[in-house]
């Protein structure tokens, strides 16, 4: 009987290295690919089955999974999905792209390899495929459609003086829902191409309950860099003048993998600021947030992820962390935000160290209910 072949996609070599020794040793005929182009290119051999991880250089996970599932020549291909982020659910059918399976790193080798036997064994048909895609799609219109989002405000606190710099606008799904978490809603709706329009109807209801808070405050909106560079976000994006003026609308950049059209993605960004927008970037150091893509993006304010945050008052190595981007982005004219405050002893060394300001649940835990 002829060796099954699988198809390992994943930019790190020593993983690479490790896993296939372990599937030769079960009788499986690896080939290897190190970013999302080469795995396009080597799909062509039509192997069995794909591990694919989501982070890789040139196109990401995601993106491959997508051209996969829309040619007619390896859309019928069972993929596995290799991702560092912390599922909710313990197996996600990932039928939104196309993906049979999840698997969170780091994981225990026997189960990859029970999934792997599993997914060969059932042969999921594309017909099956499509039906839960379409089932994923239509929970999706009823949402937007049925306004079912719950918006959830956020208060974002100037240390010192302590008062309010603005309000953070969230997301919550509603109890009874085909979507096991907003993570998981917001993923499907990107890869089902209906995030344009999920986003700008949280954003609708939550300017809409904010009532005259959103003129009288400034507003931050979590927006995907995919959306910036969709040629109807420009468009879509008069809502927020419907209701505030621009100047009180931040633009909050969350997701973390890169860009494709880095370029493009800075001039657009450059349009939106030239009409009074104002940007901010999460988790300085991650995905597009280099410090390079921060010189060129030239955002208003920047925030620190809570893992830096935690047990700051104990941790040297986070102090010195925390003191050049402190110093960097003073002397850029950049607004320090400290995210995942939630201890007196972090917020007095974030204050010591001049962090300009900070959310967190010391501080206002996300509420329905929108912050006075």
């Amino acid at each position: 009987m002829d060796k099954r072949t699988i198809l390992l996609v994943d930019d790190e070599r020593e993983f690479v290295k490790m896993m296939t020794l372990g599937l030769q040793m079960r009788n499986y005929q690896v080939s290897a690919a190190y970013d999302g182009e080469e795995a396009l290119e080597k799909v062509k051999a039509n192997p069995d089955i794909i591990l694919l991880d989501v982070m890789l250089p040139k196109i990401n996970g995601y993106e491959v999974c997508r051209r996969l599932r829309e040619d007619e020549a390896t859309h019928r291909i069972p993929i596995i999905m290799l991702t560092g982020r912390d599922i909710s659910q313990d197996k996600i059918e990932g039928l939104y792209i196309g993906a049979d399976d999840y698997i969170t790193k780091p994981f225990e080798t026997e189960e990859l390899f029970a999934r792997i036997e599993a997914i060969l064994r059932r042969g999921q048909s594309f017909e099956e495929r499509e039906k839960d895609k379409k089932l994923a799609i239509d929970e999706i219109k009823r949402i937007i459609n049925d306004e079912l989002i719950i918006p959830h405000f956020q208060p974002i606190f100037y240390l010192q003086p302590f008062r309010l710099l603005g309000i953070e606008v969230l997301s919550r799904l509603p109890q009874k829902c085909y979507f096991g978490s907003t993570e998981i809603l917001f993923d499907a709706a990107f890869y089902l191409g209906t995030l344009l329009d999920l986003e700008m109807a949280c954003h609708k209801k939550a300017l809409s309950k904010l009532g005259k808070n959103a003129q009288e405050n400034t507003i931050f909106f979590n927006i995907s860099p995919y959306l910036v560079l969709d040629p109807k976000f420009r468009s879509a994006a008069s809502l927020y003048s419907f209701y505030t003026h621009p100047e009180k609308v931040v633009l909050e950049l969350t997701e973390r993998t890169a860009i494709k059209d880095f370029d493009l993605f800075v001039q657009t960004l450059m349009l939106f600021k030239k009409e009074g927008f104002k940007i901010s970037i999460d988790d300085i150091g991650s995905g597009y947030a280099s410090l390079n893509s921060i010189v060129e993006i030239k955002p208003n304010f920047i925030k620190i992820d809570m893992p830096i945050i935690r047990n700051i008052e104990v941790d040297s190595v986070r102090q010195n962390l925390l003191k050049a981007i402190v110093m960097f982005c003073k002397e850029s004219g950049f607004i320090v935000i400290a995210e995942g405050i939630e201890k007196q002893e972090e917020l007095e060394t974030l204050i010591c160290f001049g962090v300009d300001a900070g959310q967190g649940y010391l501080l206002g835990r996300p509420s329905p209910d929108v912050p006075k």
